[in-house]
């Protein structure tokens, strides 16, 4: 019976940290008001003001709607797709 239970509570432990090293990835839709480091950070200004940075990687982002991040500009519509502060993906809209 204790051998039961010992193996029932590690198995819940393992789920338990699978599940919290895991990061949902978050939309955010706005306006980009800051462009930093070469294009390698912007910072976007979503619904109510609210302003959010996230870091732009040459390799793992996508963007979409220009040629680079170098091209990403202030005042530009954008889409974020983001995890912990990485964007994955960017797309530019009119």
């Amino acid at each position: 019976m204790l051998h039961r239970s010992m193996s029932i509570l590690a198995a819940a432990v393992i789920v338990s940290l699978s599940l919290a090293g895991s990061v949902v990835a978050e939309e955010l839709k706005g306006k980009i008001t800051k462009v930093g480091s070469e294009g390698r950070e912007i910072t976007v200004a979503g619904p109510g003001g609210k302003e959010v940075k996230v870091s732009i990687s040459g390799s793992r982002t996508t963007i979409e709607g220009v040629k680079s991040r170098g091209d990403l500009k202030a005042g530009q519509n954008v889409t974020v797709d983001h995890e912990g502060g990485q964007a994955k993906t960017i797309k530019v809209t009119k």
